[in-house]
């Protein structure tokens, strides 16, 4: 049975001496176990080619096929020429020993400039693995198809070819950064020893035991999320290229041990989904930001949700209910904000700027403030306040509700608390040696396994939060008014 440190170690074999091609590497391999086909889509000179090479070194079944297409190729070139033998016998059959019916791994250059004598029997390989030769359809031993192309396919015709690729990848001339590793480059690519070597037996093992595996219920809602993010990107995803996602998600997951297909199986989606080769990077920065968190625990979703419930509180708690005695009498505030049964009430008058007005028996009607009787150097005692009479404010008091009501509103905070802290102690959880399981994942490059960590920590702080006010919450509705 293939193990994770073999799939590892053959990972680091196809990498060996390739500079800025360890996502290809990887891809190419992963199709080779899904059973899928990878397009590498990029300028001659970037080993596209080199990569198919090393692939079929890697399984026992050393069959490879290579062929560069023009748009005069004829189907003799891949799929063999017409036994002379066979039509002397009047029957029309290919000699395909050597040719792509009988290879396990094959590289196609330029697989667009394919015409439409060749197309309707590549795609039969390609996605039903058969060919038919004469009269008869027989199954062909394809493990998967490297292709390469420098442009994107042009004419409707050859979008089905297109489509068969599940995977596909943007190849560039290395960065300056690796320039000058790329002059100084001394290295000669060995083949892995036939015992490490991927048999037909391990290919069907590995395929057989993914297909048993579940989608974890994180992934899928991600998926669901991601699913809404293509359509509001206008990205079109047939059916049956998500079927096929999901096999690939299954097949990354068993090859790293994992029970389930989870969330960080998800890095190879946006290797998937692309239609043109800008789209990639929408779709990695997407996966960046949403590969470790659970879209139904998305700490600004929880945010909204806690405002909602806020508000209902404020709604819930407005004193909009006038306050009443023991005997029922309405209350009112008075000047000092106590609560009295006299509508009326009388306080010193104030002029337009607040200022409290006073006047001097001598000069009834006239009123002085405080500043002016000092400026004329009068004493305060000689004055008395000016007093007014006016409406008190009504006292108002919660409204008391029904017990169902508060009991109601009390349950489904309990059910969100209760959502929110299993999804902590899941964060929890994920977090205790993440670095370590990270690191030792299987197919997650440095940087997104960084990004990864960071956004769980992120996430929990912040839904930490969004906890602590719903505890606050709860407490605030138990304290409302009930009824009698």
């Amino acid at each position: 049975m293939v193990v994770k440190s073999r799939i590892a170690a053959l990972i680091t074999h196809l990498q060996q001496g390739l500079l800025e091609r360890d996502t290809p590497a990887r891809l190419a391999l992963l199709a080779a176990l899904s059973g899928e086909h990878l397009l590498l889509l990029g300028p001659p000179g970037t080993a596209k080619s080199e990569l198919a090479r090393r692939l079929h070194t890697i399984v026992d079944d050393n069959r490879y096929f290579e062929r560069l297409l023009t748009r005069f190729s004829v189907p003799e070139e891949l799929f063999g020429p017409l036994s002379i033998k066979a039509l002397e016998q009047d029957r029309y059959l290919r000699q395909t020993e050597g040719y792509l019916p009988e290879t396990a791994i094959a590289f196609i250059d330029e697989i667009f400039k394919a015409n439409s004598a060749i197309l309707n029997s590549l795609l039969t390989i390609l996605n039903e693995r058969q060919f038919d030769n004469g009269s008869k359809r027989v199954k062909v031993p394809l493990i998967a198809v490297i292709a390469a192309s420098n442009e994107l396919p042009e004419g409707a015709e050859l979008n089905a070819l297109y489509d068969r690729f599940l995977l596909r990848f943007e190849v560039a001339p290395v960065q300056d950064e690796s320039f000058t590793q790329l002059l100084t480059l001394n290295h000669n690519y060995q083949a892995p020893a036939d015992a490490d070597r991927l048999s037909t037996e391990d290919l069907t093992a590995i395929r057989e035991g993914a297909s048993s595996l579940l989608l974890s219920d994180a992934l899928i809602r991600l998926l669901h999320s991601l699913r809404h993010f293509l359509a509001e990107q206008e990205i079109v995803v047939s059916d049956r290229r998500w079927r096929k996602v999901v096999k690939l998600l299954k097949v990354s997951a068993f090859c790293n041990g994992d029970n389930e297909a989870g969330l960080y199986d998800a890095w190879v989606l946006p290797h998937c989904l692309w239609q043109k080769p800008e789209q990639y990077g929408l779709l990695s920065q997407w996966l960046a930001q949403n590969i470790a968190s659970d879209p139904g625990f998305n700490a600004e979703l929880m945010t909204e949700l806690v405002d909602s419930w806020q508000q209902r509180l404020d709604q819930d708690a407005d004193p909009i209910v006038p306050a009443l005695d023991e005997q029922g009498y309405q209350l009112y505030l008075d000047e000092q904000g106590q609560t009295v049964v006299e509508a009326q009430g009388q306080r010193q008058k104030r002029n337009e700027l607040g200022d409290l007005l006073y006047r001097q028996p001598r000069v009834p009607n006239t009123s002085f403030t405080q500043d002016e009787i000092r400026n004329l150097g009068s004493n305060l005692d000689l004055y008395e306040p000016i007093m007014e009479q006016y409406q008190r404010q009504s006292a108002l008091q919660p409204k008391a509700w029904p017990a169902a009501h508060i009991a109601s509103r009390l349950r489904q905070l309990n059910e969100r608390i209760a959502e929110l802290k299993q999804y902590l102690v899941w964060l929890e959880q994920q977090l205790s040696g993440l670095t370590e399981r990270l690191a030792d994942h299987l197919w997650l490059e440095q940087t997104l396994a960084t990004q990864a960590q960071r956004q769980l920590e992120r996430q929990q702080q912040q839904l930490s939060q969004q906890n602590a006010r719903l505890q606050e919450l709860h407490h605030a509705f138990a304290a409302l008014p009930v009824k009698d």
